[in-house]
């Protein structure tokens, strides 16, 4: 993920929040109701997905997402695998613990 792929500026963090969630093969998966950031680089880096009618909320790596011309993020990870994903806490805060399952489900430091 690059900053030019949310159209993200330093000055202005990009809007994701609200946005509908697909897959790569363009199945719905949910909508984004927070968005983490790195805060040494100021970059975003995990979005909160809500991916149900029961408001599961799940963390999503962002590193290859990116806006369609549909204004959809498109996530390079499949919906069940995202449905199965470590759930995020009711406050969004990654621990040492989240961040460990986090790293071990997506193979991805968080």
């Amino acid at each position: 993920m690059t900053a030019r792929d949310f159209g993200y500026s330093h000055d202005t963090p990009p809007a994701l929040a609200g946005h509908t969630v697909i897959d790569t093969e363009l199945r719905p998966v949910g909508k984004v109701t927070d968005v983490l950031y790195d805060e040494r680089e100021r970059a975003p880096r995990w979005a909160i997905v809500q991916t149900g009618l029961l408001r599961s909320e799940h963390y999503v790596p962002l590193a290859d997402s990116y806006l369609d011309e549909d204004d959809r993020l498109v996530v390079p990870h499949d919906r069940m695998s995202i449905k199965h994903a470590p759930r995020a806490r009711r406050d969004h805060v990654v621990t040492r613990e989240v961040a460990r399952e986090l790293r071990d489900y997506y193979g991805v430091a968080a």
